[in-house]
């Protein structure tokens, strides 16, 4: 229900299918053990006799702040910030939870409610604007969280002394039951199919094939370096202040509504740009209507021969973002089947979900061979990049992915990939 199933979901397609398709009852085991956890906390905050004192719930908060903060002060200046501001958030929280000369029980209780209200009302619209696939479903998860943020805001039963037990709880058993039904669905993916298939949007009546590509290639084999462009809508970087011009659309120098474009080079010779064949109508009254995942908006599309000359017949990209040591060899096959169809639809097959989706191919096992050791899988866990790739995601699953999203999330994954290397070093 929130972001960390998404940044879950990121942590299994960076381990492989694979890995995971033999270990699927390691995500189900987890997941039982983070549900019944959780059923606990819920169950132990109703009690005043036995209610866990919130300061135990602050520890791990502060020691991942100061893990973050010692993370930041050594990191580069690039993400040094996000680091900051993760540690920053983290310690405010801690300090609200132990401290209370102000009944900061209640105020969490409120802060939630706000959160899971505001939450709440973004995915109803989400599922009703754009219907994507299952979008009744969403809409019915969407009531349900807001019905829980209602209850945040009501002092029984506990008089909101038990409010950050019940949310930690809460929390703890959603992320549970989405590693629950994440381990079924591995557990049922057929042999050879990339687990990032199952993790894209897609429409159910589409019939789509499988698309089967390679992702156990050996650390010592992906050699792969890919440029992300992007093309934001203003032809500079919107401010992340601004998160709708950013993330969703904006009025570009002619005052056309505009999303922006995205593309994908793995060099020296593969490009990857999905275009519509056709102008799609962007005019502000028409706009909600063309974001709809549904057959008929779906329009002709063609696929660019190059950056060199979509940047001729436009303008160079506003972003450029390099990853290294992809698997080009999953990410040249995952294209040679995607472009068979060159169908275009705005929500679910556009542009950036297209890159999006030749992302997770080149990223798929990239730590396959490391994630036996603790270490790296604590360390991996810890980036705060993992939290933003996770967030954006999360944004895509609910509406769709656009050229910033993509920006952001490329840009997490490239300091991911640069942090840990995907194989244990030499010597």
């Amino acid at each position: 229900m929130r972001s960390e199933g998404l940044m879950g979901e990121l942590l299994l397609l960076l381990i492989g299918g694979p890995t995971i398709r033999r270990k699927w009852w390691v995500v189900a085991a987890a997941g039982l053990l983070a549900f019944s956890i959780g059923l606990f906390f819920t169950v132990n905050a109703l009690y005043d006799e036995f209610r866990i004192r919130p300061t135990y719930f602050a520890i791990p908060l502060f020691v991942h702040a100061f893990i973050t903060l010692a993370a930041g002060i050594h990191g580069t200046a690039t993400n040094r910030w996000l680091r900051f501001g993760q540690a920053v958030t983290l310690i405010v929280i801690g300090v609200l939870i132990i401290e209370a000369p102000w009944h900061s029980d209640a105020l969490i209780g409120i802060l939630i409610g706000l959160i899971l209200v505001a939450d709440a009302i973004w995915r109803a619209t989400s599922a009703i604007v754009v219907r994507f696939a299952r979008w009744r479903t969403a809409l019915v998860l969407a009531g349900l969280e807001f019905g829980i943020g209602i209850w945040s805001f009501v002092p029984w039963p506990t008089q909101w002394r038990g409010a950050v037990g019940i949310d930690v709880g809460t929390l703890m058993m959603v992320i549970g039951i989405t590693a629950l039904i994440m381990a079924r669905r591995i557990h049922r993916l057929p042999q050879g199919v990339p687990l990032a298939v199952i993790m894209a949007k897609s429409r159910p009546q589409d019939g789509r094939r499988q698309l089967i590509y390679p992702v156990d290639t050996p650390a010592g084999r992906r050699t792969g370096e890919v440029v992300v462009h992007v093309w934001t809508p203003t032809g500079t970087l919107t401010p992340l202040n601004h998160g709708i011009s950013r993330y969703v659309v904006a009025q570009d120098k002619n005052g056309v509504v505009s999303t922006g474009h995205a593309a994908m080079q793995l060099l020296p010779d593969l490009y990857i740009s999905h275009y519509p064949a056709v102008e799609i109508e962007r005019s502000p009254s028409q706009f909600t209507r063309v974001l709809r995942a549904t057959a008929d908006n779906d329009v002709p599309g063609l696929f660019k021969p190059s950056y060199a000359e979509e940047s001729a017949e436009w303008c160079p990209s506003t972003r450029q973002v390099h990853l290294h040591a992809v698997n080009d060899e999953a990410l040249r096959a995952f294209w040679a089947l995607y472009s068979t169809d060159t169908t275009y639809n705005l929500t679910y097959r556009s542009c950036s979900s297209t890159v999006a989706r030749a992302l997770d191919a080149a990223i798929e096992g990239h730590f396959a061979e490391r994630m036996y050791s603790p270490r790296v899988f604590l360390r991996l866990l810890l980036l705060p990049e993992l939290w933003v790739a996770g967030l954006m995601r999360r944004r895509a699953a609910w509406m769709a992915w656009t050229p910033g999203m993509v920006l952001d999330y490329s840009r997490a994954l490239s300091q991911i990939l640069s942090v840990i290397p995907p194989s244990r070093p030499a010597g």
